[in-house]
C-alpha cells in the first residue's frame, strides 16, 4: 500500500506545484456597519481560485488569471457581492461590502446546550490559544473544556463527565467523524492525555446537552472538533519540552498543503523534577513514539479534500499495593498500547443552493496488559461511513440531511479465564438523520431534527426527536430553550456479558438565557435529565468468579436524573490587556446503575463546583501569565455487601473538597529571527492532596485514597516557528 500512497502524494505535489507568474488578491470583506465578515467565501467565478475571509474578514489568495474576471463574495445571512475587477501583473486589493438581508435575522442563535468556539456564533467561548494558555489545562483540549460549566472534575480518570454523565456518555468527533480512541490508554487512577493537539483545530462545539441531530450515541455531550482548511504558508516548528521533543513541516502550495509532524515522549526527566505518589513506582516511565500526517487539497473555489492520519505506539509499567493481599505484596501493572486513526472528508458546493459532505474514518486501538498473572489483549477496530446535504434555504435557514454507518470490532484474550480467551463482538451501527433550522421572524429561530438508529448487535432501532427554539430579547441578549432524545449502546464490558440487552436512553430539557457582544458573555442555563433502561449489572449468588461459572447477569431495568443551573461569565475588556472568566455548576444527580442497589450520587459527580481563569497580557515585555483556580465540593465513594468476601454493611461517604490553583506564563522571544515561546507552568502550585476516592481491599478492612499521581507538577517548554519573526505575531498574545 506504501507505493500507491506515494505516488498519489507525489501526483498532488506536482499539480499543486505550478504557480507560475501568480498574482496576490487580497482585502477585505466587510458588513454595513463596516466590521469584518468572517468565514465570508471569496472567489473568482470559473475558477478555483479563492478562499474564506478570517476572524476579522481579511482574505488573501494567490490567481494566475488574467484579464478581466468577476469577483464573487459570499456569506450565509447576506445578499452576495459581484464587481468585475482587471488582472494584469500588480497585486489587487478589494474591499466587499455585503447588506444583511434581514437586519436582526443572523443574529439569533440557538445556544441552548453549546458552548461554541469557532467565531461563527456570537456564542464564542474558547479559541485554540485559550486553551493552550489556561493554566492548568497542559494544552489538553480536556483539561480547558473542564473550566467550563456542567463539566466534572475528575482527576482519576480521563474523558468528559458532563453534567452526570459518565465519560463514556461523551463522544468526540472531529470533521462530522467519530474519534473511538481520543485519549492514550492510562493507568489505573492515572487518566491518559487527549491524542490531538488544539491547533488541528479552527472551531471547538461543546454540547454538554441537547446537541445536533448529526450525531448520536451519546447520553449526554458532544465535543465535536472541525480541523483547519488549508495552511496559511510554509513553516517548520520543534519543540522541546520536559516530557519530550516534536517537530514537524508544513508545506503550502496554490491549492495544496502537506504538514508531517513526529514526535518522541519521555516522562522519566519529568518524574525526576517531580516527585511520584509514594504509593505507586513506575517500573518503566511512560515513553512513545507518535507521527502524523495531513493533506489538504482545494478541489474547486468551494471544494476541499482532506485527509489526516496518526500513529502512535507507547509503553509503561508501574507497580502499587496490592489491596487483594492486604497490601503484604505489590500489584504489577504494564501497558503497551498501539493506535492508528485516519480521517478523511470532502466538502463541495453543488450549485442551486446544495453543499455536500462525505467522510470516512477508520481507527484500530490495540492494548496489551499485563496485570500480576493477568495476561489481557484488548482491541478495537472502527470504520465510519457518513454523508449528508445541506440545503440553504431562505435567509438563515437550513435543511440538512443524511445517513452514516459504523462497524465496530471489539477483540479481547485472557490467559486466565475461559470465558475471556480469543472473545470478539462485531457491531454493526446504522443512522439516518434529518434536521431543519428555520428563522420564523427577525427575532424567532427554531431547530427540528430526527434521527434513526439501528445496532445489529441489539437488533434493535430507536427514534430521537430534538428541537430547539431561540428567542432575540434585545440586541444583545436572547433566551433558548432545547429538547431532545439520545439513545448509546451499552459499553462492551456490558456487552460480552449479555446479549438481551437494548439501548440506553436520556431525554434531555434545557432552557438558557444569554447576553453577548465582542468582550463579554454572560450566561446561565437550567436542565433536567431523565436517565432511562441503564444496564444494572447483579452479581451470582457466590460472587467468586471462576473458569466455569457465569458471575453476573444484566439488565436494562436502571434509570436516574440529573438537574441543575451553570453559570458563565467572561470579561475581555474591563481590565486592560487581561480576559478572565468565571464558572459555576450546580448539579443535582442519582442513578440506579451497574453495581448501584439504590438511587445514588454518582462517584463521578459532586454537587458544587466553580472555576476562575485569569489571564494577563504584558505587551511591553512580550510576556502574558495567567491561573486557573477550581474548587469542587466533595465526592461520594462506595464499597456495597458482596458475599463472601464482605458480609458487613454498604459503605457510604464523601470525599474532603477539591481545590486546584495552577499558573502559567509564557514569553516571546526569537532565535535567530524565527518565532520562539517559552513557557513555564505549576499544576496545584499549593501542593494541596486531593482525594478523588477510596479503593478497598475484598474484606474492606483496608482502604487507600486515591490521589494525585504528583502533588505540585512544574513543567518547562520551548516551541520555535522557523519561518515566522516575532514581529508578524500579535503583541497581546
Amino acid at each position: 500500500m506504501k507505493k500507491p500512497l506515494l505516488l498519489i502524494l507525489t501526483i498532488l505535489l506536482l499539480i499543486s506545484g505550478n504557480a507560475i507568474a501568480q498574482v496576490s488578491v487580497s482585502g477585505k470583506i466587510v458588513d454595513e456597519k463596516g466590521e469584518g465578515v468572517p468565514f465570508a467565501n471569496i472567489s473568482i467565478k470559473g475558477t478555483y481560485d479563492g478562499t474564506s475571509s478570517d476572524d476579522k474578514g481579511n482574505f488573501s489568495f494567490n490567481t494566475d488569471s488574467k484579464g478581466s474576471v468577476t469577483i464573487i463574495a459570499t456569506c450565509i445571512g447576506y445578499d452576495s457581492f459581484k464587481t468585475k475587477i482587471i488582472i494584469a501583473d500588480k497585486p489587487i486589493i478589494i474591499k466587499a461590502t455585503l447588506i444583511e438581508k434581514s437586519n436582526e435575522l443572523n443574529t439569533v442563535v440557538i445556544t441552548a446546550g453549546s458552548f461554541e468556539a469557532s467565531d461563527k456564533k456570537k456564542s464564542v467561548i474558547l479559541k485554540p490559544l485559550d486553551i493552550v494558555t489556561t493554566a492548568g489545562a497542559s494544552g489538553d483540549i480536556d483539561g480547558a473544556i473542564k473550566t467550563l460549566p456542567g463539566a466534572q472534575t475528575v482527576g482519576e480518570a480521563e474523558g468528559l463527565f458532563v453534567r452526570g454523565g459518565a465519560a463514556s456518555e461523551t463522544k468526540t468527533i472531529i470533521d462530522d467523524m467519530v474519534v473511538q480512541n481520543p485519549y492514550f490508554s492510562s493507568v489505573p487512577d492515572v487518566p491518559g492525555r487527549g491524542r490531538f493537539s488544539p491547533f488541528l483545530f479552527t472551531g471547538t462545539v461543546f454540547s454538554t446537552g441537547g446537541y445536533s441531530a448529526l450525531y448520536g450515541q451519546a447520553l449526554s455531550s458532544t465535543l465535536v472538533l472541525n480541523t483547519d482548511d488549508l495552511a496559511e504558508e510554509t513553516r517548520s516548528a520543534l519543540g522541546i519540552t520536559m516530557v519530550g521533543v516534536n517537530g514537524g513541516h508544513t508545506q503550502r502550495w496554490k491549492n495544496t498543503s502537506l504538514s508531517i509532524d513526529g514526535s518522541y515522549t519521555n516522562l522519566k526527566p519529568f518524574f525526576a523534577v517531580n516527585p511520584q505518589n509514594s504509593l505507586r513506582n513506575w517500573t518503566q516511565a511512560p515513553e512513545g513514539g507518535s507521527g502524523s500526517i495531513i493533506l489538504r487539497q482545494k478541489t474547486s473555489a468551494t471544494g476541499i479534500f482532506k485527509i489526516y492520519g496518526s500513529f502512535s505506539v507507547n509503553k509503561l509499567g508501574i507497580t502499587f499495593p496490592n489491596l487483594y493481599d492486604t497490601l503484604k505484596t505489590l500489584a504489577r501493572f504494564s501497558l503497551q498500547n498501539q493506535n492508528l486513526y485516519i480521517n478523511s472528508s470532502y466538502r463541495e458546493f453543488l450549485g442551486h443552493n446544495w453543499n455536500f459532505f462525505a467522510g470516512t474514518s477508520y481507527s484500530n486501538n490495540v492494548d496489551k496488559i499485563s496485570f500480576n498473572q493477568f495476561n489481557v489483549s484488548s482491541s478495537q477496530q472502527n470504520t465510519q461511513g457518513k454523508f449528508y446535504f445541506t440545503k440553504y434555504l431562505s435567509s438563515n435557514s437550513t435543511f440538512k440531511v443524511g445517513a452514516e454507518v459504523q462497524n465496530i470490532i471489539f477483540g479481547q484474550d485472557s490467559s486466565v479465564y475461559t470465558w475471556a480467551r480469543n472473545h470478539s463482538l462485531n457491531e454493526v451501527y446504522g443512522a439516518g438523520f434529518a434536521e431543519f433550522e428555520i428563522f420564523i421572524t427577525r427575532k424567532l429561530a427554531g431547530r427540528i431534527g430526527e434521527r434513526s438508529e439501528y445496532s445489529k448487535i441489539l437488533n434493535k432501532y430507536n427514534n430521537a426527536p430534538r428541537a430547539s427554539l431561540a428567542y432575540k430579547t434585545g440586541k444583545k441578549s436572547q433566551v433558548s430553550v432545547a429538547y431532545g432524545k439520545f439513545y448509546e449502546t451499552p459499553q462492551k464490558d456490558e456487552l460480552f456479558f449479555s446479549n438481551h440487552l437494548t439501548f440506553e436512553n436520556c431525554t434531555h430539557y434545557i432552557t438558557n438565557y444569554q447576553i453577548t457582544d465582542d468582550y463579554h458573555t454572560f450566561r446561565i442555563e437550567a436542565y433536567y435529565k431523565q436517565y432511562n433502561d441503564l444496564v444494572r449489572i447483579l452479581r451470582s449468588p457466590t460472587g467468586i468468579p471462576n473458569d466455569t461459572s457465569k458471575i453476573y447477569s444484566e439488565n436494562n431495568s436502571g434509570d436516574g436524573y440529573a438537574r441543575g443551573i451553570d453559570v458563565f461569565w467572561r470579561d475581555k475588556q474591563t481590565i486592560k490587556n487581561v480576559d478572565y472568566w468565571i464558572s459555576y455548576t450546580y448539579l443535582d444527580t442519582k442513578r440506579k446503575y451497574r453495581y448501584y442497589p439504590e438511587l445514588l450520587q454518582p462517584t463521578f459527580a459532586t454537587p458544587h463546583t466553580v472555576s476562575v481563569v485569569y489571564k494577563q497580557a504584558i505587551p511591553s515585555v512580550k510576556m502574558s501569565v495567567g491561573f486557573t483556580y477550581t474548587f469542587a465540593t466533595g465526592r461520594p465513594y462506595y464499597y456495597f455487601n458482596n458475599p463472601p468476601t464482605y458480609n458487613g454493611p454498604d459503605i457510604k461517604g464523601t470525599t474532603i473538597n477539591y481545590n486546584n490553583l495552577s499558573i502559567n506564563g509564557s514569553y516571546l522571544t526569537s532565535i535567530k529571527g524565527n518565532f520562539t515561546v517559552v513557557f513555564l507552568g505549576v499544576n496545584n502550585i499549593l501542593g494541596i492532596n486531593n482525594v478523588y476516592g477510596y479503593r478497598f481491599s475484598p474484606d474492606a478492612s483496608i482502604r487507600t485514597p486515591i490521589t494525585p499521581q504528583s502533588l505540585r507538577t512544574i513543567f518547562i517548554g520551548m516551541f520555535v516557528s522557523i519561518g515566522t519573526k516575532v514581529e508578524d505575531t500579535p503583541k497581546n498574545n
